[in-house]
């Protein structure tokens, strides 16, 4: 009888274990209520960030359709009829509408660009695209895009910004062109005649060899003139850097410069540079915008986003850079490097609501690196 009762006893004790077990399984296995429902609040966790996302227009497609409704309404200077209040910000935020548009020659990779008051026409410089073509300053009939005359320079050097230098100074005559190179400290300046009552057909270019001098920088890009009073004879130049170095012409060096910012955010890469309306305007490489500076500062002061202008009546070309400045009429030109167009555009008023400045930002704010034009 004891026997029996302990087998009694162990049998019971092994149901009992096994009853445990199962409960545990049924309780935190895999297949568990526990689990499933543990599952199911994930799922419904997820469903319900991915509801909130798309109810903000966060996925991608929505996103660039917001985006492009807030440029439309820019555009018809809708957007400050919204409720939404501006930001303390002191930034603003731009898009533009066409006035008119010209042709302009695809081949030449545009790298300097400004509009010359005396013959109505505008100045270009061109880089060595394709390889082994010759750098070349050129004078362009806006209305036609009809290269009126050019002139080429040693092609070890590859043509970059241009600024017109009408009062003479120690470096540079009077009347003359002065073209920045790349990767080079190396400056070209290039003398012109007045032009004021001549014939547009005729020669400006000065006969003769070109005069050069260094600025010390190891990298020319974007130049234009200060735009202050009493920074005569000293233009602005940009290298690949946040920074605009001020050199001055009469003494032949560097006298200063500034960093060009935003919300605390170094911006590098102002490529092509306009002196506009007291500013320094500036192309950022590889962005569809253009950055209003404060040449004191170096403060970005607003965004202009002319997203979409690459693609406007059948243009074809490489990124945006040109901007010349027409300061008698006040009208503003914009081309590119190989573009088929040159386009007269008016700038819409600036924007301080919050949904702008982030939308200009996030097209606009420059790249932190370009490891394909080998700037890491």
């Amino acid at each position: 009888m004891k026997t029996k009762k302990l087998n009694w006893i162990g049998l019971l004790s092994v149901v009992a274990l096994a009853c445990a077990v199962v409960t545990c399984a049924m309780e935190w296995g895999p297949f568990s209520n526990r689990e499933k429902t543990t599952r199911t609040k994930r799922k419904d966790a997820r469903e319900d960030a991915a509801t909130r996302r798309l109810s903000r227009g966060e996925t991608s497609a929505s996103r660039v359709e917001k985006d492009e409704a807030m440029t439309r309404r820019m555009k018809r200077d809708e957007f400050d009829d919204d409720e939404e209040e501006n930001t303390e910000e002191d930034v603003e935020y731009h898009t533009y509408s066409i006035v008119n548009s010209y042709p302009h020659d695809e081949k030449a990779f545009t790298q300097g660009f400004l509009f010359h008051a005396p013959t109505g026409s505008a100045y270009e410089s061109t880089g060595s695209v394709p390889y082994g073509k010759a750098s070349d300053v050129r004078r362009v009939d806006i209305a036609t895009g009809a290269v009126v005359e050019k002139k080429t320079i040693p092609k070890v050097s590859f043509g970059e910004g241009l600024v017109f230098m009408r009062k003479e100074t120690k470096n540079v005559k009077r009347n003359s062109l002065v073209q920045l190179t790349w990767k080079s400290s190396k400056a070209y300046a290039h003398k012109i005649k007045d032009g004021g009552d001549d014939d547009s057909n005729d020669v400006l270019f000065e006969e003769g060899d070109e005069q050069t001098f260094y600025t010390g920088l190891r990298d020319g890009w974007g130049v234009t003139t200060s735009t202050k009073k009493d920074r005569e004879g000293i233009i602005v130049i940009s290298n690949g850097t946040a920074h605009l170095t001020l050199f001055d012409l009469n003494k032949g060096q560097s006298v200063g410069s500034v960093t060009v910012h935003d919300n605390g955010v170094e911006q590098r890469f102002s490529n092509e540079l306009e002196a506009v309306r007291g500013e320094i305007w500036a192309n950022i490489l590889e962005k569809e915008c253009v950055a209003r500076i404060d040449e004191l500062t170096g403060k970005v002061l607003g965004w202009i986003d002319f997203t979409g202008l690459k693609k406007m009546q059948g243009n074809v070309g490489n990124v945006m850079n040109g901007i010349a400045y027409d300061e008698q009429h006040d009208r503003i030109f914009i081309t590119g490097k190989q573009w088929r167009r040159v386009f007269e555009v008016k700038i819409s008023k600036g924007s301080r609501k919050k949904r702008a400045i982030e939308l200009g930002r996030k097209r606009c704010q420059s790249p932190k690196s370009l490891p394909n034009y080998g700037y890491p």
